[in-house]
């Protein structure tokens, strides 16, 4: 279904699957090809856009990191997805901060712990590297 604004410009539009999901033609996106997904692949899917894929070839494990403002909130279907990566055995976690992430002002959720820890910039640093 789609919205018009009152000169008949298509301003969301909704997700036939979820009632409360729009896909915004003026929103950002990660990358051209997120976009284009988005805006012409089926609506019954969810395009995500992750910030971190960590590769520790050292250790041979893979951790995943969604970043967002101090007071921005997580995407339902970002939300989702990390829980879903989680459920099969992917470190993954949601970093709140703004840079340069000083002392005790971010936050870093896990989903596999489901806990919210703070720490200094350089407890961010070893926990980004380790």
């Amino acid at each position: 279904m789609k919205q018009y604004d009152i000169f008949g410009n298509v301003t969301l539009e909704q997700h036939p699957q979820f009632e409360d999901k729009f896909v915004d033609p003026n929103k950002y996106y990660g990358s051209d090809l997120n976009k284009f997904s988005a805006e012409n692949c089926r609506r019954d899917i969810v395009i995500n856009n992750i910030d971190l894929i960590i590769n520790n070839y050292k250790d041979n494990t893979l951790k995943i990191v969604e970043s967002k403002h101090i007071n921005e909130k997580l995407s339902t279907g970002q939300h989702l997805l990390l829980k879903k990566l989680s459920k099969i055995g992917i470190d993954t976690y949601v970093v709140y901060g703004n840079y340069p992430y000083e002392d005790y002002k971010y936050k870093v959720y896990s989903y596999q712990a489901n806990k919210t820890i703070t720490g200094t910039k350089q407890q961010l640093i070893n926990f980004l590297q380790k």
